[in-house]
């Protein structure tokens, strides 16, 4: 789902585990995707870290590629991505080494998303063409499907809305000849955010509405989670603040039973915009605290960000420098150490306001 903040992974405690010790390579790998695919992160990392040491001990390249890419994900979902990106680019040599040429592909579409969340949007486009031409070459219609919708996101992103909808609709070409409903669901969604920007609130619901009811049909709870917070933002645009707010709600309704803790706080997030619209501002401060005490524990930097800089301009608004200051200087902090360039530069300005003001 995309909020107004991206998500990452969570980290819970879990006493039936099976032994990694006890496990094959492969074994432990898939496991360890199993736990990542929860946002189960530290769980996770476990099991990739015991699939590298029997890989390495085996002199299994292949398993120690597959090991370093897992591994390269969870660094870049806690905001390491230079770490992200040194293990991705280790784990493309080893593919190379051993001639997987689909993992190669796959890793070059994971290179290019870290590319495209530093904002690198050239370098990204450079990796997911090489990714499709990969995927082109061996006919894996649901690896084309994955990524024409991650470049779907860099045309939206540089706010090219046609070619983001032309690259969404092309991935549901794919999806629909594979029958990969999940993946549908999630360019439904997709195209709701893009016609949203555009001001097609009608449209935006509309797609919104397609991929909840695809997420319903087959049980994808945390899609329909998505779903829902994504038909709240656009009511939150529309200034039908009940209506959001009731979205929001079911969204955390499902998300929490999970566990996802991600999400709620991506949530959290949401409904402290909603309150700094209403002109609860107390509330929405409060808000603001709860996701960054989820974001703190699970390590999203990037997140963490994005929550203290809301939380600097809020308290800007009231007067209150000295907090604003505060919030700022760790935003900024967070910022510089996940290497988003270009929201140092913007938080560095509103010091400089803050500053001014105050003096």
């Amino acid at each position: 789902m995309t909020f107004l903040v991206q998500p990452q992974g969570s980290s819970q405690e879990s006493t039936d585990e099976p032994d990694p010790f006890k496990m094959a390579a492969n074994e432990c790998g898939e496991y360890g995707e199993h736990l990542l695919g929860t946002g189960r992160w530290s769980e996770a990392e476990k099991y990739f870290l015991a699939q590298l040491d029997k890989a390495k001990t085996e002199t299994d390249l292949d398993q120690q590629a597959y090991a370093y890419r897992s591994l390269g994900t969870i660094y870049c979902f806690r905001g390491n991505t230079e770490q992200g990106m040194m293990l991705y680019l280790h784990a493309i040599s080893l593919a190379e080494e051993v001639h997987d040429l689909r993992l190669g592909g796959i890793l070059c579409n994971d290179v290019g998303e870290v590319c495209r969340k530093k904002g690198d949007y050239p370098a990204a486009i450079g990796y997911y063409s090489k990714s499709l031409e990969v995927a082109a070459k061996l006919g894996k219609e649901e690896s084309l499907a994955v990524v024409y919708g991650n470049l779907g996101i860099v045309y939206k992103n540089q706010g090219q809305y046609e070619q983001a909808i032309q690259a969404y609709e092309k991935s549901l070409i794919y999806c629909n000849r594979q029958g990969i409903d999940r993946l549908s669901a999630n360019q439904y969604g997709n195209l709701g955010i893009v016609y949203g920007l555009k001001g097609s609130y009608t449209e935006a619901i509309k797609m919104h509405e397609k991929s909840l009811e695809i997420c319903l049909r087959i049980g994808q709870q945390k899609g329909a989670a998505d779903a829902y917070g994504n038909l709240g933002l656009v009511q939150l645009e529309l200034g039908n603040f009940t209506a959001a707010k009731e979205l929001f709600q079911k969204a955390l309704a499902i998300m929490q039973p999970m566990g996802d803790n991600p999400g709620i706080a991506l949530v959290y997030g949401n409904l402290g915009v909603l309150n700094e619209r209403l002109g609860n501002l107390e509330q929405a401060a409060q808000y603001y605290e709860r996701g960054l005490t989820v974001l703190d524990r699970i390590g999203d930097k990037h997140n963490g960000a994005k929550f203290h800089n809301n939380l600097g301009l809020l308290y800007y608004d009231q007067k209150l420098l000295t907090k604003s200051r505060d919030h700022l200087q760790k935003a900024q902090t967070l910022y510089e150490m996940v290497g988003d360039e270009q929201n140092v530069w913007k938080v560095q300005q509103e010091l400089q306001r803050c500053k001014k003001d105050k003096s």
